[in-house]
C-alpha cells in the first residue's frame, strides 16, 4: 500500500514537471514567433475604456494594410518600428477628438503577459515582444491581441483572392476564417 502511494506520487510529480516544461517551451516558441499589441487606458472609467476601444479600432484598421504582406517576425518588427510614431499620432488624434489631453507612449519591447486564449490557441503566461500603447496614466483595464501573425486583423485570411493559398500552418478555424502560423510550417514538413 505504501509503495503504491509512493509510485502514484512519483508519477504525479513527473507529470507535473513534464507539464511545466511543456508550458515553458510552448511559451518560448510562441514568444519567438509573435508580436503582441497591448493598449492600456488612462483609467477604468467608462469614458476612458471607450476611448481605449476607439483607439484600438483605429490603430488596427490603419495597421492592417501595412501588415498584409508581412511574412516573418523580422519583417513585422521593421514595419512596427517604422510605424510607432504613426500609432502614437493616431492615438493622439482620437484623444483630442474625445476632448482629453492625455499623453501617449508607444513602446516596442518585451513585456510580461498573463495566459490568454485566442480561439483554439492558448498562449501561456510569460514574456512576449509587444507594441505597448499607454494612454495617460495607464491605470485602466487593458486590451491585447496578436499583431503578428495578424490575429488582430480577424478578416486577414478571409480576404485572400480566389486560388491563392494562405501561407503557414492552419492553427485554428472559426466562422470560415483560418488562422495560420507560418513559422510552424517546418513541423509539418512544408
Amino acid at each position: 500500500m505504501c509503495n503504491t502511494k509512493k509510485a502514484v506520487l512519483i508519477i504525479f510529480l513527473v507529470m507535473a514537471m513534464m507539464t511545466a516544461v511543456y508550458n515553458y517551451n510552448a511559451q518560448q516558441d510562441y514568444a519567438r514567433d509573435l508580436i503582441r499589441f497591448h493598449v492600456i487606458p488612462n483609467s477604468d472609467t467608462i469614458e476612458d475604456q471607450m476611448l481605449k476601444l476607439t483607439i484600438r479600432d483605429i490603430v488596427i484598421k490603419e495597421m492592417k494594410a501595412k501588415f498584409e504582406k508581412v511574412e516573418s517576425k523580422e519583417e513585422a518588427i521593421l514595419v512596427t518600428k517604422e510605424n510607432l510614431s504613426e500609432i502614437k499620432k493616431l492615438a493622439e488624434e482620437q484623444i483630442a477628438l474625445a476632448g482629453k489631453n492625455y499623453k501617449v507612449e508607444v513602446q516596442l519591447g518585451d513585456y510580461q503577459f498573463p495566459e490568454r486564449t485566442y480561439g483554439d490557441i492558448r498562449l501561456p503566461q510569460g514574456k512576449y515582444q509587444a507594441v505597448r500603447l499607454i494612454i495617460g496614466e495607464g491605470k485602466g483595464q487593458n486590451w491585447w491581441c496578436v499583431l503578428f501573425p495578424p490575429l488582430c486583423f480577424v478578416d486577414g485570411v478571409e480576404s485572400l483572392t480566389e486560388g491563392r493559398q494562405a501561407k503557414g500552418v492552419k492553427v485554428f478555424e472559426r466562422d470560415d476564417i483560418e488562422f495560420r502560423l507560418r513559422s510552424l510550417e517546418f513541423l509539418n514538413g512544408k
